[in-house]
């Protein structure tokens, strides 16, 4: 089915700000395909969790409720986003660059032998034309991110392989509600027709959180300022 995936991060039942960041790249990328913006979230206790995420424009969501799904532990949430991945068969899925993307884009990445560029910064929909084989493809996505310790910005496609994958930096994404009354289809995943005991090998025995006392994301847009002013200075732009 040709549509726009985004992975849902979740924890004590709030989406996190990059998910909903995401979900608003992902409905412009889903318009200017023609093609309905799919989400998948995994966790426990998640009754109603469709209203912090069908204002975003989401058309389906694909929603794992167990008590064993939180916190995230690397197997059982991998064999949920693979089982419904194989099914939906979407073209292009989104994760965020974080601990949690980092770790389960790459295993999904490698399960569906398919692509993955990480850490994007901007993303869009366009062709390209491959000399080689004298052939044009037509609506890639254009995963593009900082390269070169950030002195050029650097386009990727993948035309070859399927599904497009990217993980996404925080911050980087506009966050804009698109409809506050959007109707969306919940789809309940069977969660225990798909995990296996083995997937739980892992068990979390105690968790120690402590809120940072730097916020990264402003952070992290200042530094993008400072690379930008530093480029117009290079190049007299």
């Amino acid at each position: 089915m040709k549509s726009v995936m985004v992975y849902c991060e979740v924890e004590n039942q709030k989406v996190a700000d990059i998910s909903q960041e995401l979900l608003s790249a992902g409905k412009r990328l889903a318009q200017k395909l023609g093609c309905p913006l799919e989400a998948m979230i995994f966790g426990s206790s998640l009754t109603g969790i469709e209203s912090q995420i069908a204002p975003f424009g989401v058309d389906r969501l694909f929603v794992g409720n167990s008590m064993r799904l939180e916190p995230y532990r690397t197997l059982p949430h991998a064999a949920l986003a693979s089982s419904v991945l194989k099914e939906e068969d979407p073209q292009i899925v989104l994760f965020g660059a974080t601990s949690v993307g980092r770790d389960l884009a790459p295993r999904l990445a490698s399960q569906l032998n398919c692509g993955l560029t990480a850490d994007c910064t901007v993303l869009d929909i366009g062709d390209h034309f491959v000399k080689k084989e004298k052939k044009e493809y037509k609506d890639l996505l254009y995963a593009i991110r900082p390269a070169f310790g950030g002195s050029i910005m650097a386009n990727i496609i993948n035309w070859d392989m399927h599904p497009q994958m990217a993980t996404v930096r925080e911050g980087v994404m506009k966050k804009e509600i698109f409809d506050e009354h959007y109707s969306t289809e919940v789809i309940e995943v069977d969660v225990n027709s798909i995990l296996k005991e083995e997937d739980f090998v892992v068990k979390v025995i105690e968790r120690h959180i402590q809120q940072s006392g730097v916020n990264l994301k402003k952070l992290q847009l200042l530094l993008q300022v400072v690379m930008v002013l530093d480029l117009k200075k290079i190049f007299n732009f």
